[in-house]
């Protein structure tokens, strides 16, 4: 994994969050738009709030091994990123009159569930909740007529996009150690995660989706085809990984430690 290019950019991309304005007007939205997106912003503010404590204690698992190392650090700058996020997400709540919130029975399932199986698992689950934001984002800065949440979504779209390809290869590195049938029952559990939080998500926020002219059937549909260009990307990048295999690293020693 390319760890220096990640800690690069996450260390250039630091300061571009708290550099955004929002104007000093309110929001030029009615309020059948205002209030509901206002809310939803809210609960993707609440998701991103994170100290990442056990995505940082993952990364010390395997940062010793020879294709991870610096990923430490490359972890520590991504949370960094992602309380960036929390930050200003707050700041588009607020400039939209809204409140945030403290807590929310879909984020608090959603935290749970990361830390059923092992730390691992966790890092899907996360790769899950940006895959959908993937969609989210890109479709507030398509819909939304405020150029402060424009501005905003389009920040948070781009990084989001750099997320993905930093999970993406980081599990790469991990699914060319499994044999073709353990990649294959990954694969599987990840569309059905992916299936059903994306519904999950999509109700939650349906009213925000409906003011902005999406239905939580389209929504959906949109979030599947995010997947599924993902999903080829990936597969792209096993299959390129396993062909430069660090020799003696088996998917045994690749497996991480479970936690409860």
């Amino acid at each position: 994994m390319n760890t220096a290019f990640w800690i690069h950019h996450f260390q250039t991309n630091a300061s571009v969050h708290d550099q955004i304005t929002f104007d000093d007007q309110p929001a030029p939205l009615p309020d059948s738009v205002r209030i509901p997106l206002a809310h939803s912003l809210a609960i993707f503010q609440l998701g991103e709030s994170g100290t990442g404590s056990r995505l940082r204690r993952y990364a010390r698992e395997v940062a010793p091994l020879e294709n991870f190392r610096g990923y430490q650090r490359a972890i520590d700058l991504f949370v960094c990123e992602e309380q960036a996020h929390s930050r200003l997400l707050s700041r588009m709540v607020l400039h939209l009159g809204g409140s945030l919130l403290e807590k929310q029975w879909t984020n608090s399932v959603f935290r749970r569930l990361r830390f059923l199986v092992n730390l691992e698992f966790a890092i899907q689950v996360l790769l899950t909740a940006e895959l959908i934001a993937e969609v989210y984002y890109g479709s507030l800065y398509l819909r939304v007529k405020d150029a402060s949440i424009h501005t905003a979504c389009r920040q948070i779209l781009r990084d989001e996009m750099k997320h993905l390809e930093f999970q993406r290869q980081f599990l790469a590195e991990r699914l060319a150690t499994f044999t073709p049938v353990g990649r294959w029952l990954w694969t599987c559990q990840f569309r059905l995660i992916h299936a059903l939080t994306s519904r999950v998500v999509a109700w939650d926020h349906r009213h925000c989706l409906r003011a902005i002219g999406l239905t939580t059937t389209s929504f959906v549909q949109r979030c599947q085809e995010s997947l599924a260009r993902f999903q080829d990307r990936l597969e792209t990048q096993v299959r390129e990984c396993g062909a430069t295999a660090v020799p003696g690293h088996s998917a045994a020693t690749a497996q991480p430690q479970s936690h409860t």
